[in-house]
């Protein structure tokens, strides 16, 4: 006996009409069909979760970068209207202690800016899938030092001491001008958040195509909870109003970009009252040059000199 629906009716997926099927086969079929439906479901369902999610994702990313902008400005008018009124003092024609102070100031927020700015431009690259490593035989520990020494202002200013430890030369081919960025976000946020009068160390080893550089700090400490959130890209945790420390929220997040795209990590050991660690970890990148880059210089077509 078989079951006659729709006479002549072809079945989807048998190639055969109802009316040839037996009652087992066409009974296999509509739960083929049953079977199929469900996946589509199902299959619909995922979507609609991964697009809510996307969805809300959009909208928190759209008020984290609304929340940059706003931070930016200050972060790069504040140290431009310093830089402009401290000038106009020295035009002035102030000489002697106050003048060179004047002078250290002007250095000090010159310095900020550039920082900023620098961080802006990478992100945009980095953003737009135009960050490209240009390799070179770089002195990592050689950066570190001169890093060190830039950003000695900024520590003076908090009354903190910087620590170099390990190694005094560390060569390694990878690009110096990515390694000095890292370097530099590393040391600016362990000044940023570690309290008056205490030590930020700084320790370079590595060796056989391998780099570390670690930075440790006596600051507040990340709560485990919060660890992976320092790496979002305009994320802050101490952000509004009322944060008491500057940044953009771009330093941490671009650091692990660079070092990610040299095929390197940004590791991370801290808790509540503990200060924080991070450490830069890098690998030699496949390179033919034999060029030395003392100091983050590029370094062009194999030439020996440094520019």
């Amino acid at each position: 006996m078989t079951l006659r629906l729709l006479a002549g009716a072809p079945f989807a997926g048998t190639g055969r009409d109802m009316n040839s099927l037996t009652d087992q086969e066409l009974i296999a079929a509509l739960q083929d069909r049953l079977e199929f439906n469900r996946r589509a479901l199902n299959d619909l369902r995922e979507v609609t979760l991964k697009l809510e999610t996307t969805n809300r994702k959009l909208q928190e990313s759209e008020s984290l970068k609304s929340h940059f902008l706003s931070n930016i400005r200050n972060e790069i008018n504040n140290p431009l209207a310093a830089i402009l009124g401290l000038a106009t003092q020295i035009t002035g024609e102030v000489g002697g202690e106050q003048g060179a102070l004047i002078a250290r100031l002007i250095y000090a927020e010159a310095y900020a800016l550039d920082f900023q700015l620098e961080n802006i431009f990478v992100a945009a690259e980095l953003e737009a899938g135009d960050a490209v490593p240009s390799p070179a035989l770089t002195d990592a520990a050689a950066i570190t030092a001169e890093v060190t020494c830039q950003m000695a202002l900024q520590s003076k200013a908090k009354k903190l001491s910087l620590r170099r430890v390990g190694l005094d030369t560390l060569p390694l081919v990878t690009d110096p001008r990515m390694l000095q960025l890292m370097v530099r976000n590393l040391l600016a946020n362990a000044i940023e958040f570690s309290p008056e009068g205490s030590v930020v160390e700084i320790e370079v080893r590595g060796g056989q195509g391998e780099m570390r550089i670690t930075v440790r700090d006596t600051g507040a400490g990340i709560d485990p909870a919060d660890q992976e959130a320092v790496f979002d890209r305009f994320r802050q945790l101490d952000a509004g109003s009322t944060k008491s420390h500057r940044g953009h929220g771009l330093g941490l997040s671009i650091t692990r970009s660079l070092a990610e795209l040299l095929g390197g990590s940004v590791l991370l050991e801290s808790a509540p009252g503990a200060g924080s660690t991070f450490t830069l970890v890098l690998t030699e990148l496949a390179h033919d040059f034999q060029a030395l880059a003392p100091e983050g210089n590029f370094v062009l077509f194999g030439q020996t000199e440094l520019f």
